[in-house]
Formats: structure tokens, sequence, C-alpha cells
């Protein structure tokens, strides 16, 4: 059975439309889900199956009076955030669902989540996951601890700025860090940073680490219809898997990478100054 993939929304944002059918586009045998409001209940057409979550706030709510607030973003921005995964967990057990890929709603995805060398890629990318119902409920309980237990919460304070997740002096603990906090429990688990040989699921568009970039965000190639970056050092084209759109500003560029209004032949470079694709070659 096809792996399903589950968004979670609150709000009515155009950019949603472009990485719920691109998910689709790209996995055309998996159930696509989303989360969502009476706000954003028009995407639920053409396949989508739009659920309301707040049928699935019982445990995150209860979670709430354990929260305790260090981030620049408000609280119920990054309250919800740590929330979210709660929902997730009580879907996926009304649904009996034992895995799933969840999807942040800025995350454009050009890979087949089926292949099983992703299956064991959860929590090191919060925004591109895929979970086990086993694992999400352990990683519901290590939330809960983390903050309830005053000493265990200092602890995540002391793993949010030994990361570097720090503004001004303030630690911005989020579920990001609690993630990478939950893996430690499992020496076995391999890092990959996305990775997986010539092919990568993005971290941050505006972050090319070692690849090419260009306005400061991710170079990014068309090459017969697929869409790749490109190492600096080695010069190779690393085919992406996804493209995480982060930021208010990154989401405006979605449409332009929606695949199925691209060029399948040639080679192309986007430039986002003129948000078009431009003909290339080497």
């Amino acid at each position: 059975m096809s792996l399903p993939i589950v968004f979670i929304h609150r709000t009515d944002d155009n950019y949603l439309s472009y990485s719920l059918r691109q998910a689709q586009v790209s996995n055309p045998g998996s159930r696509i889900f989303l989360l969502g409001t009476a706000l954003n209940q028009r995407f639920g057409t053409n396949g989508i199956q739009h659920v309301r979550l707040d049928a699935y706030m019982q445990t995150a709510a209860a979670f709430a009076p354990h929260y305790k607030h260090l981030h620049v973003m408000s609280h119920a921005y990054n309250l919800f955030c740590f929330q979210r995964w709660f929902i997730l967990r009580d879907f996926m057990r009304s649904q009996q669902m034992t895995a799933c890929c969840y999807i942040d709603s800025d995350v454009m995805l050009y890979e087949n989540v089926n292949n099983p060398e992703y299956s064991q890629f959860m929590m090191e990318f919060v925004w591109t996951n895929f979970v086990k119902a086993e694992l999400l409920d352990r990683f519901c309980s290590f939330t809960t601890m983390y903050f309830a237990d005053p000493v265990m919460f200092e602890k995540l304070v002391q793993e949010t700025k030994e990361l570097g997740h720090v503004s001004h002096d303030l630690p911005l603990v989020s579920d990001m860090v609690a993630g990478l906090l939950f893996l430690r429990q499992f020496p076995d688990y391999t890092y990959t940073h996305g990775r997986y040989g010539d092919k990568m699921f993005d971290e941050n568009i505006n972050r090319p680490l070692w690849a090419e970039s260009l306005n400061g965000k991710r170079k990014v190639y068309l090459i017969n219809g697929k869409l790749y970056t490109r190492e600096m050092a080695s010069h190779t084209f690393i085919r992406l898997n996804s493209l995480h759109f982060q930021g208010l500003e990154m989401k405006s560029y979605m449409p332009y990478f929606f695949t199925p209004h691209l060029s399948t032949q040639g080679m192309f470079m986007f430039d986002y100054l003129s948000q078009r694709w431009h003909p290339t070659g080497f």
C-alpha cells in the first residue's frame, strides 16, 4: 500500500494549492490529506482529502499547559508547532495508519515517497518527515516529559543553545531541536541531512550551503523536467526530492516550481529577480 502524505495547515493561503498538487503529481498512488480548518476547506478537491483538525485536538490541548515559550515567534505559533505532532498522532490512530509522510505546507515534493530508502528519515527535517506511528507516539511522550519536568526543560534549553538556535541571546526552543534530541535515543540512527546519493531533500532554499547559490538562494536547474541543485566543489548535479520555501517571501516563488507547468525537455536555470526560467547549458 502506498504511503499516505499528510499536511497540517490552519489558514487559507493560495500557495497551499501548489504544495498539495505537487505532492499529488509526484505520488499519484498515495492518499493526500490536509488536516485543516473551515478556512481552507476549499482545497479538499480533486483527490485531496480535507479533514478538520479540531477533531484531533484533545491531546494537543492537554499538552498546552506544559508548554513554556522561548522563541521569537508568537506563543500561539510555536505552541502549534509542537501540538501538530499530537494532532498527527491522533489522526493516524483514527485511520489505523502505521506510517505516513508528513510535509509542511511550504514544501514542494518531487519524489515518490514510497522509496524504502527514505523510510528511516524521521525528525531530522520536521518539515519533511517519514513518520512511524509507534515512534511518533514516543515523540509525543518525550516532548511532554521535556516540558513538564523543569530539569528536563533546562536540558532542552541547553541543547538549543549548543545547536546555535539563538537570537539576540534568546534560545529558540522548537520542535526541530526536540526532534534532534529525540533521535539521540537511537544510537544506530544514520544521519543523512536529507542526502541520498545523487538525490536530496532540501533543508531550506535560503541555505544552499555546499551548493551553488543565486541571490542568496539555492540555484535551481531544470533538466528534462527534473529539478537539480549543483555542488560547488565537484560541479555534480544533485536531483532535488523537494524544495523548502521557508519564509514569507519565498512562498511567492512556489508557482514557478510546479512541475506540470515546466518544460520536460532542455536545460534551464531559475532567475529569482525576473521570476523566469532561462535556457542554459554547459
